[in-house]
C-alpha cells in the first residue's frame, strides 16, 4: 500500500491544474466581490490555514453588510453580514444554497460518519420532533446526571483549592449528561465509551482538517489514509450492539401488543422512527450524535474563574429559583442571569470565525446583482458580528448580564440563548440553524447553574483574563491545558 508521503507527492504533481480550475475559472463571475487578504490567492489561502479571524474582520471592517470573498486551497468563500443580505440567503431553497453539502464538505461527514448520515440526516428531525418536544420529561435525568457527574468529576472534599483542566473536565460532564438522553443507563457513565466518544469527535475533526489539504477529487482517496472510520465504527457496535439488539427485541414485543417497559432515549427513537435497521447502521446514526454533542462549557467556566465578582448575583438568583422550583425544567427557564453568562460567553468565545454554511449549488445572485457562482460557499462572519459595536456596547468587554439587561419583562423571549437573530450567530440562523440547540443549552445552563450553587472559582495569579485559543482554518480551539482553581463552596 502507497505511504501518505507517496500520496502528497501525487498531489503536488497535480495542483496546478487542480487549483486553477476550481480557483481561478470562477473568478470572473467572482469579480465584483472583493477579494480580501493578499492579491496572491493561493498564499493568501495558504495563510488562512493559520486562521481567518483576522481577515476575515478586516474584510468586515472594510465591506460591512457587502459581501467579500476570502480563499481557501481549491475554492472561494464569500463572506456575507447585515440583516438584508443574511435573509437573502436564510431564504433561499435548499436546492440553490445547501446547508447539508456545505456542513458535510467542511467536515467530511461522508468519510468520517458514513455517505448515508452524511446525506439522509433524518435524525434531525427525530431532534426536533422527539428531543426537543420531551425536553420536560427527560430533565430529572438530565439534572440527576450532571449532580452525579460534577461530584465525581469535580469532587472537593475540603476548602483547599485545587487546579482543574477545564476543557478536559466540562466535555466529560456534557458528555455524561449528552448520553444520559442518547443511551440512557449504564452506558452513560462506562468511562470506556465516554473516552472513546471524546476521541471519535476529535479524531473526526482531525481527519477533515487533513483531508482539506487536498482537492476534492482526491478526499475518497485520501480518506483511506487519513480517517479510520471503518474501525470506529466496529468499536462503538461493541458497545452499542448488545443494547440495540435488546432494544430491538423489545420493539417487536410491543408491535406484537404486549406491554413492556420502553426507554425513552435518543437510541430508542432511531429504532422506532429511523429508517436503517442493522446495528452498523443504527451505530453510525448515533455517533453522529455523539460527534454533534461534544461541546464544552470552557469558556464559560473560565470566565466565571476571570470574573467572580460574577458569583454573588448568579447564586442569588439560583438558590432563590431552586428555593421555589426545585431542580426542574421551570426553575432552569427562569435563570436569566445564567442564560445570559452563558450567551455572552458564546458571544466572545466562538468555535468557529464563520458560521451558517452554504454550499452554492446553483449560481446565486444577491439582490444587488452580485453573483456567487456554483461549487462556491457563502458564510456569515459570526464572531467579527459578535464585536460590533453597533450592536454590543462595549463589545471586546465580558459582561455578564448584558442579556439580562436588554429584556424587557420576564416574558421577553429575544435575549435568550437559544434565539436567533442576525446580531447573535452562534448557533446560525434560519430554519437551518442547529436544531439541537434547545437540549444543549439546558444542559449547559444546568452545569453552569450547579458550579454556581456549588463551587468557588478563581484563576491562578499568572492566568490570562481570557481563555487562550488556536486556530486553523476557519475553526477555533481553546487551549486544552488551561486550568482554574476550584473549591468546595464557601458557607461564609
Amino acid at each position: 500500500m502507497c505511504s501518505f508521503q507517496g500520496i502528497c507527492l501525487l498531489v503536488s504533481a497535480s495542483l496546478a491544474g487542480a487549483i486553477a480550475v476550481p480557483l481561478f475559472s470562477r473568478t470572473r463571475k467572482l469579480n465584483a466581490i472583493p477579494t480580501v487578504g493578499s492579491t496572491n490567492s493561493w498564499w493568501s489561502a495558504i495563510k488562512n490555514l493559520k486562521g481567518t479571524s483576522g481577515v476575515i474582520q478586516d474584510g468586515y471592517n472594510e465591506y460591512k453588510n457587502e459581501p467579500f470573498k476570502i480563499p481557501m486551497l481549491y475554492n472561494w468563500i464569500v463572506v456575507i453580514s447585515g440583516s438584508k443580505l443574511l435573509d437573502e440567503v436564510r431564504m433561499a431553497p435548499d436546492d440553490q444554497l445547501s446547508a447539508v453539502e456545505g456542513t458535510n464538505d467542511f467536515f467530511k461527514f461522508a468519510f468520517t460518519m458514513g455517505h448515508r448520515v452524511a446525506n439522509e440526516p433524518y435524525h434531525f428531525a427525530i431532534i426536533k420532533t422527539q428531543l426537543n418536544r420531551k425536553l420536560l420529561t427527560l430533565y430529572p435525568i438530565i439534572e440527576d446526571e450532571v449532580s452525579v457527574a460534577l461530584g465525581e468529576i469535580f469532587s472537593s472534599q475540603d476548602d483547599e483549592w485545587k487546579p482543574v483542566v477545564v476543557l478536559e473536565a466540562t466535555r466529560k460532564v456534557v458528555s455524561r449528561a449528552s448520553n444520559r438522553i442518547f443511551v440512557g443507563l449504564p452506558l452513560c457513565r462506562d468511562p470506556d465509551w465516554l473516552e472513546f466518544g471524546l476521541q471519535y469527535a476529535v479524531d473526526a475533526m482531525v481527519s477533515a482538517a487533513k483531508m482539506d489539504l487536498f482537492p476534492r477529487f482526491m478526499w475518497p482517496l485520501i480518506a483511506i489514509f487519513v480517517t479510520s472510520t471503518r474501525n470506529q465504527v466496529g468499536r462503538a457496535v461493541d458497545f452499542l450492539g448488545p443494547i440495540i439488539r435488546e432494544r430491538q427485541k423489545v420493539a417487536n414485543h410491543v408491535r406484537s401488543g404486549e406491554v413492556v417497559n420502553v426507554p425513552d432515549d435518543f437510541l430508542q427513537w432511531l429504532i422506532d422512527n429511523g429508517t436503517e435497521n442493522t446495528e452498523w447502521e443504527i451505530t453510525q446514526r448515533m455517533l453522529s450524535m455523539v460527534f454533534a454533542s461534544v461541546h464544552s462549557l470552557m469558556h464559560a467556566i473560565y470566565n466565571l474563574a476571570a470574573h467572580p465578582e460574577n458569583l454573588t448575583p448568579l447564586r442569588e438568583e439560583v438558590d432563590t429559583v431552586i428555593r421555589q422550583d426545585g431542580w426542574t425544567k421551570a426553575a432552569i427557564d427562569k435563570m436569566y442571569k445564567i442564560d445570559s453568562f452563558l450567551k455572552e460567553s458564546q458571544r466572545l468565545g466562538g468555535l468557529s470565525s464563520l458560521v451558517m454554511l452554504r454550499k452554492v449549488l446553483k449560481d446565486f445572485t444577491f439582490s444587488d446583482g452580485r453573483v456567487v457562482p456554483r461549487g462556491c460557499y457563502i458564510t456569515a462572519p459570526s464572531c467579527a458580528i459578535h464585536r460590533d459595536e453597533e450592536y454590543y456596547d462595549k463589545p471586546d468587554s465580558f459582561d455578564a448580564l448584558r442579556f439580562t439587561r436588554l429584556r424587557n419583562d420576564e416574558n421577553d423571549t429575544k435575549q435568550q440563548l437559544v434565539s436567533l437573530n442576525s446580531n447573535f450567530l452562534a448557533f446560525g440562523h434560519g430554519k437551518h440553524a442547529c436544531p439541537g440547540r434547545f437540549a444543549a443549552a439546558v444542559i449547559q445552563k444546568t452545569i453552569l447553574a450547579h458550579i454556581v450553587s456549588s463551587y468557588d472559582l478563581k484563576l491562578d495569579v499568572n492566568s490570562p483574563t481570557s481563555c487562550k485559543t488556536t486556530e486553523f482554518g476557519i475553526f477555533i480551539n481553546p487551549d486544552p491545558t488551561t486550568t482554574i482553581l476550584l473549591r468546595k463552596r464557601s458557607s461564609t
